[in-house]
């Protein structure tokens, strides 16, 4: 055995071009079908990992998804509000243990603004359970401080107390409708990297984010007065409505004091998550505001299904990239078997039996694949150490830097099944080839 050993390894090093090449397809295969299905899965963990700890998300009855992606991945914004007795309401229900409302609408540069309470930054969970954490500095105490994310604060180079001046309304090329210059925020708390749309945030309480509406409030209010002036001189008092659904539908000015009446929406948590469900009821028949309460674990699955079309992409891909590497390791010993009439002539000149021809060629197969998948698996680690911190930074997916899945290991011994099939019909062709020639052959 260990002199067909030494002539599989003597013959691999005489062929070494078609050798590493050989090792190199099968490792690219290897590395990208590993890749592929690290990114599918480190996708859907972004997705399912962006909130946890919260039982319910509360707002204004839309649709699941869109509450959820306006909530969690701060992308849309709600078409009205739920008022600041929807929230009061839940918070007196003894099964409740914490609320935390929010409000959205605003941007500065490109992301967008998140109104609420310092709560937030405690009760907001990530990836199973995990805090969010402040790199450097604090939550905000007063109303014209703010807390910006990670990737706000890189992209932007901002520190702590840099001032920011927020837009009304969030637009794609960052500039908003109207920039509140005369109320600038002062950053006292930059967030920790999550991986999630955190890092892409910027928050305010929403008393701060009241006040750069005053302006606007102060104008609505006056138009109402226009209207009703000109309504009451026509006497048509019963049947006027308000139709200036703007900031003062979510603020109010008593006492020269700015008070939020309405917002976007609230996180809720349960004492016991056993009680979420008829939590859920309660708030979805509340005979106050038109509520939507959603299970966030229950929205995450049905949104997943929604861009299972994407999953199905890149399994195709995967897919693709085994075929590939299966042919070329077929086409490269079965063709490759072609060539070595001779060296299988001499081999059974000296003596070697079919049964010795075949080991040395299935084993040969066999390294290959081995050494391919080695190759493969390092190739996609050490990929993974280098692209990982800039995915996670770039597009919030963290991959994780996890041991073979399943799928990897079925794949791996596929891959060395198929090595040794290709390696048998090598072999036989090979011997076949030499059953008919003689040690005269020319090539």
């Amino acid at each position: 055995m260990t002199g067909i050993f030494s002539l599989a390894v003597k013959s691999l090093w005489y062929r070494r071009v078609a050798t590493i090449l050989t090792i190199i397809s099968i490792s690219l295969s290897v590395a990208l079908f590993v890749g592929v299905g690290r990114t599918r899965d480190a996708t859907r963990d972004a997705f399912s990992g962006a909130i946890s700890r919260v039982d319910l998300i509360v707002g204004p009855r839309t649709g699941t998804l869109s509450l959820l992606l306006y909530s969690v991945f701060h992308v849309g914004a709600p078409t009205h509000n739920v008022s600041m007795e929807a929230v009061e309401f839940a918070q007196k229900q003894p099964e409740v243990e914490w609320v935390v409302p929010f409000s959205m609408g605003d941007g500065f540069s490109g992301f967008p603004v998140v109104g609420t309470t310092p709560a937030l930054f405690e009760r907001y969970k990530y990836r199973d359970g995990e805090s969010v954490r402040f790199a450097t500095g604090n939550a905000f105490k007063a109303d014209n401080e703010a807390v910006i994310g990670s990737e706000v604060a890189s992209k932007l180079g901002l520190g702590l107390g840099a001032k920011i001046v927020l837009s009304h309304g969030h637009t794609e090329d960052g500039d908003g409708f109207e920039k509140h210059e005369e109320d600038p925020f002062a950053v006292t708390g930059i967030l920790a990297p999550t991986g999630t749309p955190l890092d892409r945030s910027v928050f305010v309480s929403l008393v701060g984010m009241a006040e750069i509406h005053r302006e606007l409030l102060g104008e609505s209010a006056a138009v109402d007065q226009a209207d009703d002036k000109d309504k009451a001189d026509e006497d048509l008092h019963d049947d006027h409505e308000h139709d200036h659904d703007h900031a003062d539908a979510s603020f109010e000015v008593a006492d020269g004091a700015m008070k939020v009446t309405a917002v976007s929406g609230f996180f809720l948590g349960a004492k016991n998550r056993m009680e979420a469900l008829n939590l859920q009821r309660k708030l979805n028949t509340w005979n106050g505001d038109a509520l939507l309460a959603i299970l966030p674990g229950m929205a995450m699955a049905e949104l997943w299904k929604n861009l299972s079309i994407f999953e199905t992409a890149l399994s195709v891909v995967s897919f693709c990239v085994v075929f590939s590497g299966i042919l070329g390791l077929f086409v490269s010993l079965y063709i490759a078997s072609g060539y070595r009439r001779r060296e299988m002539m001499i081999l059974r000149a000296v003596g070697a039996g079919p049964v010795t021809i075949f080991v040395m060629l299935a084993g040969e197969a066999v390294f290959l694949v081995l050494a391919g998948i080695t190759a493969g698996a390092g190739l996609m680690y050490g990929g993974l150490a280098i692209l990982s911190p800039w995915l996670e930074r770039k597009f919030s997916v963290g991959i994780r830097m996890a041991s073979f899945s399943s799928d990897d290991l079925f794949f791996a011994g596929a891959m060395l099944i198929v090595g040794c099939l290709v390696g048998v019909l090598a072999s036989v062709n090979a011997y076949r080839s030499a059953m008919h020639d003689g040690l005269g052959t020319r090539f």
